[in-house]
């Protein structure tokens, strides 16, 4: 098999990784409203869904890219599927429980083969291509991760509507019958790698695995441009969080709870949609500027939903996807450059800034608790702002250590 087909066979693989993994972390995020009203619970308690979720990133991202420097991408890949497929089984076996704890335990058991997972395919996905085509193939890979994550609230609403209709009206046994599915779908992702000749990637690690962590912490603008991955990963699950409560909420678009998680569909619609476009045309224009502009039309939204009570505000929620599409691939291919020889710890600490997922979420729902869910967007307001100010200092430290 040639190179080409090789890199072409893998890039296929780490974008169906890419694709389900955004359909997983969707569907977690869209379950949150369904959990909140089956336990009962306030917002600020909902939230500890996602941080069993998320909170996996921090757990086995650190181990998984020790392992992954030891015996390369390759093989660590292959022990992440069969990983991810056993995590699906428990989850759908432990959800049954209809316990709140046992519940939690299931997601954090599923989710940390998703994280492990993401630790090995996210640098893999640019290291099988040269430097100026890295930007290009995570974009068509995150643009496989919207696909997923298109699909999740959608998929979530098929699988309630079909258990409904086979006689499954418990919760627990729909969410089941859904990580079931998915189980299966890791199935096929396994024999597939089975079948494909994917190249073998060895992390290019010159000092000791910990060492090399040590001496990337110390790199200020690495740091810099984790911070602004953590921020955005937490705006982004804010959006897909609490656009759907905005949207079922009485108070404000009243239109139902499976209405809603229907209609947020369309802001990973968007963000797909964005995705696709950026890596077609993503290489013409300033990343830099792109990235302001983004930022601050997402502010700007924030702004109308903290000003004005309407179901039209939710809609306009939605197209923050637009805004959010084309940060992602710029944020991390940026990082993973400034870690240089050190792209396996990267990779680690770059997973591990998606506890932004369950943190800025955190904040919010604890807002939403005090001053009511409007004034809560004011949290992705200034984390907009913060991550305008800390991106600028990277790329204004890159242009003079260039011009010297």
């Amino acid at each position: 098999m040639s190179s080409l087909a090789k890199r072409d066979s893998a890039l296929v693989l780490l974008s169906l990784i890419f694709f389900i993994w955004g359909l997983i972390t969707v569907v977690s995020n869209s379950l949150i409203p369904h959990y909140k009203a089956v336990f009962a619970l306030d917002y600020k308690t909902a939230m500890l869904f996602p941080m069993a979720f998320f909170i996996s990133r921090i757990a086995v991202s650190i181990p998984t890219s020790f392992v992954m420097a030891k015996i390369g991408y390759k093989a660590t890949l292959q022990y992440c599927l069969f990983w991810c497929f056993s995590g699906c089984l428990v989850m759908a076996y432990l959800v049954q429980s209809e316990e709140l704890l046992l519940t939690l335990v299931g997601i954090f058991i599923m989710a940390s083969g998703i994280s492990a997972i993401q630790v090995v395919s996210s640098p893999y996905v640019s290291l099988l291509a040269s430097p100026e085509q890295s930007i290009r193939r995570q974009s068509i890979a995150t643009a496989s991760n919207s696909i997923g994550t298109v699909l999740g609230p959608i998929a979530l609403s098929a699988v309630i509507i079909a258990a409904s209709g086979m006689g499954y009206f418990k919760t627990a046994e729909q969410i089941s019958i859904l990580f079931l599915c998915i189980s299966l779908f890791f199935l096929i992702l396994i024999i597939y790698f089975r079948v494909i000749d994917l190249p073998d990637i060895q992390p290019n690690v010159r000092r000791g695995f910990w060492k090399g962590l040590g001496a990337l912490i110390k790199q200020a603008d690495f740091v810099k441009l984790a911070l602004v991955l953590l921020l955005y990963i937490g705006v982004e699950v804010c959006f897909g969080t609490f656009t759907i409560t905005y949207l079922a909420d009485e108070n404000y678009g009243d239109l139902g709870l499976v209405r809603a998680t229907q209609i947020i569909a369309g802001y990973w619609a968007l963000m797909f949609l964005g995705r696709l476009m950026f890596a077609k045309y993503g290489s013409r224009i300033n990343s830099l500027r792109l990235f302001i502009i983004m930022c601050s039309v997402s502010i700007m939204i924030c702004l109308l939903a903290i000003l004005i009570t309407d179901v039209f505000i939710g809609y306009v929620l939605i197209c923050v996807g637009l805004c959010n599409s084309t940060l992602y691939p710029i944020i991390y291919a940026r990082a993973l450059s400034a870690a240089k020889q050190y792209s396996s710890q990267g990779a680690a600490i770059l997973i591990m800034c998606s506890i932004g997922g369950a943190l800025l979420p955190l904040a919010q729902a604890t807002m939403v608790d005090l001053v009511g869910l409007r004034v809560s967007y004011w949290l992705p307001a200034i984390s907009y702002l913060l991550m305008i100010g800390l991106f600028v200092q990277t790329a204004t430290q890159v242009t003079a250590q260039t011009k010297t």
